[in-house]
């Protein structure tokens, strides 16, 4: 007898056979929502590569409490600043890939190549962007001691003092870093930076005058210029900001085409699973969606910028080749 020759014995065998790979399938497609729905199960650590209280350090507290409510898990902020940025970033770029150590990445992180010959890590290769969290526009600002009220004030008082103009920032070869060159070198004034670890004491260093301004994001600096603590000179962008309507641009005031800003997007370490990583992006665009969260961010100077995984790959890799052209450009030298 033939295996078909039992037409009963063949029709269980084949319903079982179906039944087998049907199963298979459902597996398969299930696998990575299963792992989404059982994610995350513990705290998260969230790595800021700063100093506590600065614009970026304000931004992520904002929209993490939002994405810990979503995921039902706290996010736990961790302040681990120095070196750039690089400290905290190489954190985690070392972390284990599951989802519960991640990163606050800045722009530094795209910029640190084209201005150091080695780093303990490469972004591209051992990072893996998970959201954007939020854009972050930029102000110059000083005490109210200094007697430059506008750039070209303060451009004048540089080249006619015999001492550089001193500008702060949150950190060596970050983008207000940056941004404070390149006005030095579009205005022919002579700039000494001041390297601090994070916004906060700088500003404070600022307010009291021991330095003459500070390149500081819009969040770390626009509530002690409301305040009257520090006075606003410009704004970095190619648009005046609603936050500081009153504050012209730096272009506007005799320097065309200067335009700079920052961001700051949610990142993993390689090889975290694209269930994990997905989960993520939608707390994240959940929590910018938030009516509140989105004005709150706007409120303290940031701009909410929700986006797919992909694209905020994609605009990293196009920012990494434009900041590589401005150094190259204005001739900043790195380490």
């Amino acid at each position: 007898m033939t295996e078909c020759d039992d037409t009963h014995g063949c029709d269980t065998i084949s319903r079982r056979a179906a039944l087998t790979g049907a199963l298979a399938i459902l597996a398969s497609a299930t696998a990575r929502p299963a792992l989404a729905q059982t994610y995350p199960t513990r705290v998260m650590q969230l790595i800021v590569p700063f100093a506590a209280g600065g614009g970026v350090d304000v931004v992520v507290r904002v929209v993490a409490e939002a994405a810990g409510d979503i995921l039902k898990q706290r996010l736990v902020i961790e302040n681990r600043g120095g070196a750039g940025t690089v400290l905290g970033s190489q954190a985690v770029a070392k972390a284990e890939p599951d989802g519960y150590t991640l990163l606050a990445a800045p722009t530094t992180m795209v910029i640190n190549p084209a201005l150091r010959s080695s780093l303990p890590f490469d972004w591209k290769t051992d990072l893996v962007p998970v959201a954007m969290i939020a854009k972050l526009p930029f102000v110059v600002t000083s005490g109210l001691k200094l007697p430059a009220k506008t750039m070209k004030e303060l451009e004048a008082l540089g080249k006619t003092r015999g001492t550089p103009i001193t500008f702060g920032s949150g950190g060596a070869n970050t983008v207000a870093h940056l941004a404070g060159e390149v006005f030095g070198l579009v205005s022919g004034a002579p700039v000494l930076h001041v390297a601090y670890r994070g916004e906060a004491p700088a500003l404070t260093d600022s307010m009291s005058g021991n330095i003459d301004v500070m390149f500081s994001t819009l969040a770390g600096a626009s509530a002690h210029v409301k305040a009257g603590t520090l006075r606003a000179l410009g704004v970095t962008t190619a648009k005046r900001t609603s936050l500081l309507p009153d504050v012209p641009t730096v272009a506007e005031q005799g320097y065309a085409g200067y335009d700079l800003s920052a961001w700051v997007a949610l990142v993993a370490p390689k090889n975290t699973p694209p269930a994990v990583v997905a989960t993520l992006n939608a707390a994240v665009n959940g929590a910018l969606a938030k009516p509140e969260i989105a004005a709150r961010l706007i409120e303290i100077g940031a701009e909410p910028a929700p986006d797919t995984t992909a694209a905020l790959a994609s605009f990293m890799a196009k920012d990494a080749q434009t900041w590589a052209g401005v150094i190259k450009a204005a001739g900043i030298k790195g380490e």
